[in-house]
């Protein structure tokens, strides 16, 4: 069975979108529920959002040698497939820091629209007087909050997240070898993975994490989508870290022992 499909290629690199990408999407829409629309809005802007984070992880890793096979969109967010790691740890951290960098930029530019282009409404003020009211724009505020939660969730230090590249590549750069600043790296990991399994328990015995309600709609969309539905996206997410820590290390092991790492 097919299970990926190819959706456009850019700079020389095929987008690929999972069979499970799919379950992500119906995830957003039953988050928003009854409001089907800014489900669907959620869905496509994250996508957008995904590939254009993977892309600037992409270019800079060619930029310093690397080569990228292709990116894929998936349950849990997107993964470039890069084939051959830039050779420094400095250029490893180049390239981990891009792709927050870039959700940033798109947090800062969304936000700036949707206070240039606001929404335009009726209102009655406290005098009961028909008054023309102006509020950031929804739709843009709700992509910022999700490009800034992107960047935040993947500066997380802990593998895959860009986060435990960027501190394992720090860790290298005061002298450690590339294994024991994996395994340093992967611990703290594997602390997050313990924490955000303690978050889901709570959530099942009916302990929930919800938004205040003085917060800006646009962060309670996000925190709704985290905590919201019982922790089973943190579930998946801790069951993402404790994996793929431990295949980072395993091969960083073998990487030590046949080819001799490099510092």
């Amino acid at each position: 069975m097919r299970t990926c499909w190819t959706l456009f290629t850019v700079f020389g690199i095929p987008v690929r979108a999972h069979l499970s990408v799919g379950l992500l999407a119906l995830y957003l829409l039953f988050m928003m529920l009854p409001n089907l629309g800014v489900g669907l809005f959620l869905a496509a802007a994250l996508l957008v959002s995904i590939v254009l984070h993977e892309l600037a992880h992409s270019v800079v890793a060619m930029a310093f040698g690397g080569q990228v096979r292709d990116i894929t969109l998936q349950l849990l967010g997107g993964c470039a497939a890069i084939t051959r790691m830039p050779p420094k740890p400095i250029h490893e951290c180049l390239m981990a820091a891009a792709g927050p960098a870039c959700s940033l930029l798109l947090a800062a530019l969304c936000w700036g629209l949707s206070r240039t282009f606001p929404a335009i409404y009726q209102d009655y003020d406290i005098y009961g007087r028909l008054v023309t009211v102006a509020a950031p724009n929804l739709w843009l505020s709700v992509a910022a909050a999700l490009n800034l939660g992107l960047a935040c969730f993947n500066l997380v230090p802990a593998f895959p997240m860009d986060g435990g590249r960027i501190l394992r590549a720090g860790i290298q750069c005061l002298g450690k070898s590339k294994l024991a600043a994996t395994e340093i790296a992967v611990e703290v990991g594997r602390a997050f993975a313990i924490l955000w399994v303690a978050l889901c328990v709570l959530s099942f015995v009916g302990i929930r994490f919800h938004a205040p309600a003085d917060w800006p709609q646009a962060i309670a969309y996000l925190w709704e989508i985290v905590f919201g539905g019982g922790g089973i996206l943190l579930l998946c997410v801790a069951y993402m870290i404790w994996v793929s820590g431990k295949r980072e290390l395993e091969y960083v092991r073998y990487e030590e022992t046949y080819y001799g790492g490099w510092r």
